[in-house]
């Protein structure tokens, strides 16, 4: 695995209604596990450390995976099955 020494930005497929417009989501890799996002043309970036960011997606994983449970049991009381 590569590790990262300098900063490294992308632009993504992603794009969100801000102002009035849509504009591309910018993602900037950054040396000690800093993970940047801001929005194309603007200046502010919001930092999450990659520590944070992983348990974020694992929190909403198991939010999800809850969710469906609960579906299933509420259409095996109905009587629906899928």
């Amino acid at each position: 695995m590569t590790r990262v020494k300098k900063k490294w930005s992308r632009e993504t497929d992603c794009s969100v209604f801000e102002r009035g417009r849509k504009r591309q989501v910018i993602v900037t890799l950054e040396p000690g596990g800093v993970i940047g996002f801001r929005l194309k043309g603007t200046r502010k970036t919001y930092c999450l450390t990659t520590a944070r960011c992983h348990m974020m997606a694992l929190s909403a994983s198991i939010m999800q995976e809850k969710k469906e449970k609960s579906k299933r049991k509420i259409n095996a009381k109905r009587g629906i099955t899928f």
